[in-house]
């Protein structure tokens, strides 16, 4: 698994520095609207997971990887451990960079009147609101991940990326764009959302939902793993 990782990585390296810039300019402007809104995080996860996990399929198709990986002392256990591993670890490090993005924002707040005068959310360091915030990162990330690499593991990138980006939009607009909408403007969530939004009188609440949202979202990434690691197997390469 570790060799697998690695290898991961080096293949990716360079690709990360310009995912990196990217992720910085989208975190600049986003502060610069939002100010210092704890709601700018959630998507550096989902973010870092899909391009992450594109240029590896990607990359698999065009050096076909698949086949080569055969004749490497690496097992077929390997090589779905290390890349579920490693994109859990990107989806880690993408949510760490929209964290630093928010405090730099909130310091900003403080220190600059001009700045703070001109976004929409002249606030100090929200705790709750951080931690759900990262909570919902942490869950687009994983949730990405679990959808994306069992597709593209099994069927390629050309094969899997049509049927893999349509179910994430669909969990992207039927479950967490809601949620995300009914925290920052509660008043105009629908009926049956509603009831999510009373969460934020009670901190406590808040963040027990914050903690189960992290927990659930990390235990359907290793049902996606036990399944992919299955199929994985049966394939003939």
């Amino acid at each position: 698994m570790k060799a697998m990782f690695l290898m991961d990585f080096t293949t990716t390296k360079k690709l990360m520095k310009r995912y990196l810039l990217l992720l910085v300019a989208m975190g600049g402007v986003a502060a610069l609207i939002m100010g210092s809104h704890p709601g700018i995080i959630p998507y550096f996860g989902e973010i870092s997971a899909v391009s992450v996990a594109q240029a590896l399929a990607m990359h698999d198709d065009q050096r076909d990887w698949n086949r080569f990986r055969l004749v490497l002392p690496l097992t077929r256990a390997d090589v779905v451990l290390g890349r579920y591993a490693f994109l859990a670890a990107i989806a880690i490090a993408g949510t760490l960079i929209g964290t630093a993005i928010y405090f730099l924002a909130t310091l900003a707040v403080q220190s600059v009147p001009a700045y703070a005068a001109v976004v929409l959310r002249p606030d100090g360091l929200d705790v709750v609101g951080l931690s759900w915030s990262v909570a919902v990162s942490l869950a687009l990330a994983l949730v990405t991940g679990g959808i994306m690499l069992p597709a593209f593991l099994n069927f390629g990138f050309a094969n899997a990326t049509r049927y893999a980006m349509a179910l994430l939009m669909m969990v992207s607009i039927l479950a967490i764009n809601p949620v995300i909408n009914v925290w920052i403007k509660p008043e105009a969530a629908p009926p049956f959302l509603r009831g999510l939004a009373s969460l934020a009188a009670s901190p406590e609440s808040f963040l027990v939902a914050a903690g189960v949202l992290a927990t659930a979202a990390a235990a359907f990434y290793l049902a996606s793993c036990v399944v992919c690691l299955k199929i994985y197997r049966r394939l003939d390469f």
